[in-house]
């Protein structure tokens, strides 16, 4: 597997894990994440939750490994942590290309099932008026 596509399956996974495992982390139940967007929510929660079981399946195994997975558990904003998981896992990808492509289909389905929209959206401050859409492509000025 080529290492772009490597990198960035690891990214994209770190992408997904970290906005879960902090809903996780706040003690937000499955039935939150349904609720988060309706059907859509439910399974995207699955999905968040599916490529978590996985990663943590395949890189626990190693000692050290699954020390950092804890950390990123208690920790999915940690920056350093992010990092050496990312790593693991593109490390793991290199020697098991099975497993990048399993990884990269629980994505697909992620993103096909919003997960991207559900984990990725953040409100703050005194929200007047609230517009979510989806994907902007092309040239975007302000």
């Amino acid at each position: 597997m080529d290492t772009i596509v490597i990198a960035t399956i690891a990214s994209s996974t770190i992408s997904l894990l970290v906005p879960y495992l902090k809903l996780v982390g706040e003690g937000i139940a499955k039935k939150a994440g349904e609720e988060i967007g309706g059907k859509a929510g439910g399974v995207a929660w699955s999905k968040a939750k599916q490529l978590h079981d996985t990663v943590k399946a395949k890189l626990s195994s190693k000692p050290d490994v699954a020390k950092v997975i804890e950390m990123l558990e208690k920790t999915p904003n940690d920056e350093d942590t992010q990092a050496a998981i990312r790593f693991h896992i593109k490390e793991a990808i290199g020697s098991d290309e099975k497993f990048g492509k399993e990884l990269a289909a629980i994505l697909k389905d992620a993103t096909d099932a919003g997960a991207d929209n559900v984990f990725q959206t953040n409100v703050a401050g005194n929200v007047q008026k609230l517009v979510q859409m989806g994907n902007v492509y092309g040239d975007v000025k302000f």
